[in-house]
């Protein structure tokens, strides 16, 4: 016989109320249901736990050394029942997710504010990190699933839930800004401050002006190092529309681009046959159905 919820249920109401009757009315049991119940729970441990007699139940010795244990396994199993129940519930849990940096400070902020308000009890973890550590973080587990431009291989599922277009910035005073389009052969006439090479952005740059040679002037790591050295007047740069905000300054200017028009898809991607948590899915969801914007300088300084 394997010990049940119940039969540890059935023991400590019975050790309470000392009574067959009353025990087994708490338990909605007949009686006759009920005292088989404890026979085969003393069976199982192969112990009496109860002396009875006409009068009153009493605990053996047996029974007194067993109530402890059944007092913490029930109290066990009923955590473990009700953790389970809130998980499926979104009461609690813990999300991980990763995103490329423009997406964690553009939109992960407002989706993750208010999936917290509505589930306080879930813990949320967010990697910030480049499109490929993003795909190997989903691919080996360590986070349930992230925002990129890389749709992963054939053991990740990807779907597009954005597109970020790219925009030219420059310093307010520049003479690229006076122009009505402003085409590939323009911006090649001028010194070019890129992102090193294994950032998406720098990926998307070379691509888009493979037959037009830039001229490189300087390389950053940061989105904000690049705002430092094109307000400072050594150069111009071109950077996606999430990463706008770190542009925002009096002595910047921000144009969209005309020819070529660059653009970079955002993918969710998760390990494709994984089955995630119910929170997990509820965020996931989320955030596919977010009909994500451009940030407002787009709208106000173009």
């Amino acid at each position: 016989m394997n010990i049940t919820s119940q039969d540890l249920h059935i023991f400590l109401t019975l050790a309470q109320e000392k009574n067959f009757t009353r025990a087994a009315a708490r338990c909605g049991l007949s009686q006759s249901a009920f005292s088989t119940r404890i026979s085969s729970l003393e069976h199982a441990l192969g112990a009496k736990l109860f002396d009875r007699t006409t009068r009153r139940v009493e605990m053996t010795p047996d029974g007194e050394v067993f109530e402890p244990f059944a007092h913490q396994l029930h109290a066990d199993l009923s955590d473990v029942i009700q953790i389970f129940r809130d998980r499926a519930a979104r009461r609690r849990g813990r999300v991980s997710i990763a995103a490329l940096p423009s997406v964690s400070a553009g939109w992960m902020p407002k989706i993750l504010s208010r999936f917290a308000t509505r589930h306080p009890n879930v813990q949320l973890s967010l990697t910030d990190a480049i499109a490929e550590t993003c795909v190997s973080l989903v691919r080996n587990g360590d986070v349930d699933f992230a925002l990129s431009t890389l749709d992963g291989a054939e053991d990740l599922d990807g779907q597009v839930v954005a597109t970020d277009h790219f925009y030219l910035v420059c310093r307010k005073d520049h003479e690229l800004l006076a122009k009505k389009k402003i085409a590939a052969a323009d911006i090649a006439s001028y010194p070019f401050i890129h992102l090193t090479r294994n950032s998406s952005v720098r990926r998307a740059l070379d691509a888009a002006f493979e037959r037009v040679k830039l001229k490189a002037h300087l390389e950053a790591n940061y989105m904000a190092t690049l705002a430092g050295m094109v307000e400072a007047g050594l150069g111009i740069t071109i950077v996606p529309s999430l990463s706008l905000h770190q542009f925002e300054r009096p002595t910047l200017g921000v144009r969209v681009l005309q020819a070529p028009r660059i653009s970079r898809p955002i993918y969710l991607i998760r390990r494709r046959g994984r089955t995630l948590s119910a929170a997990a899915e509820a965020l996931f969801n989320e955030i596919r159905r977010t009909d994500f914007e451009e940030p407002s300088i787009t709208r106000k300084r173009t």
